[in-house]
């Protein structure tokens, strides 16, 4: 080391004094280098993170608008005409035919007002109200609510009031619907041309609609027996005793306190009884439930298994 700093000849001056320089120069530079180089690249890339947030954004709120736009044009195609008049009236008319398609009788419209809705002093959307008054069974009601699903027009179901007819399967019934006309609809004169819907995909029209015509709207619900536990099919009369069945009558279904009601004879005790739906009465030594009534036939379930009598009949003279 001790060569390094002998200054002795002017060389060896000259050297020293490059390497301080040298030194010096670094002291000096090695700052000024990283705020201009390193310090400049962390700002870039600052700047960077923030512009591929900024592009995010944008990108997100041109998806979101763009969602949007085909919504609305989804809605625009699915509008009732533009035209109040021609909207109420082709409407109105589209639901008289499918009523009459579907089976509900004495059909007749009630159409309700008009709400205009606007923000801002612009019409966003005219709501139109109807109300649907008919006869029908629930298997029809409930094929109109089917096929006016499937057209998916912009309308919806608010509400349905089934009312029961005395010894009549159908019902009195009043749909209440909601159907919405858009400014910029396709069409101002016509309805809009749709290709049906298809709904419950797993499901078949014929086992949807068994599903909801198996329910008794009118009473308790009834769950079904557990798969394990299948009813074994057995005469309605205890071992050993003696057979009462052909002696025990349903007499008569009529509705009582807006319920349906069965009457029973039981003649070789002289009881009678009057039970709903979910009531139990003793057959001698075996325990009948009632599980569904009809208009003309009733459902038991007794000794492990269901039977249907139909009324007149005794509980010898089961299906």
């Amino acid at each position: 080391m001790n060569h390094l700093f002998d200054i002795s000849s002017p060389q060896k001056r000259e050297r020293l004094l490059l390497v301080l320089a040298g030194v010096a120069f670094l002291i000096i530079m090695v700052p000024i280098f990283y705020r201009h180089f390193i310090a400049d690249i962390s700002a870039l890339r600052k700047d960077r993170n923030k512009f591929q947030s900024e592009i995010e954004k944008y990108e997100n709120d041109i998806k979101h608008k763009t969602e949007i736009k085909n919504r609305l044009d989804h809605f625009t195609d699915r509008s009732l005409p533009s035209k109040d008049d021609f909207a109420k009236s082709l409407y109105q008319n589209y639901l008289m035919d499918l009523a009459g398609e579907t089976g509900i009788r004495e059909s007749r419209i009630d159409p309700g007002s008009i709400a205009v809705v606007k923000a801002q002093n612009k019409t966003h959307y005219n709501k139109y109200t109807f109300t649907l008054h008919g006869k029908g069974s629930l298997d029809k009601i409930a094929e109109f609510l089917r096929r006016f699903y499937k057209a998916d027009y912009l309308h919806l179901v608010r509400k349905v009031s089934p009312r029961p007819i005395k010894n009549s399967r159908e019902m009195d019934v009043s749909i209440t619907i909601e159907a919405l006309s858009l400014p910029q609809a396709r069409s101002n004169r016509t309805l809009p041309t749709i290709t049906e819907q298809q709904l419950a995909a797993t499901d078949d029209d014929k086992t949807m609609l068994q599903r909801i015509t198996a329910r008794s709207l009118f009473s308790a619900f009834v769950p079904a027996r557990p798969a394990t536990e299948s009813p074994v099919r057995q005469e309605i009369r205890p071992p050993d005793q003696f057979d009462q069945s052909p002696y025990c009558y349903v007499m008569a279904v009529v509705e009582a306190d807006g319920k349906p009601q069965v009457w029973i004879d039981l003649r070789t005790e002289g009881k009678k009884f009057r039970l709903h739906e979910g009531e139990m009465f003793q057959l001698g030594g075996v325990r009948c439930f009632v599980r569904k009534i009809e208009f003309d036939r009733v459902q038991f379930e007794a000794a492990g298994g269901l039977y249907t009598i139909k009324p007149g009949k005794s509980f010898a003279e089961y299906e």
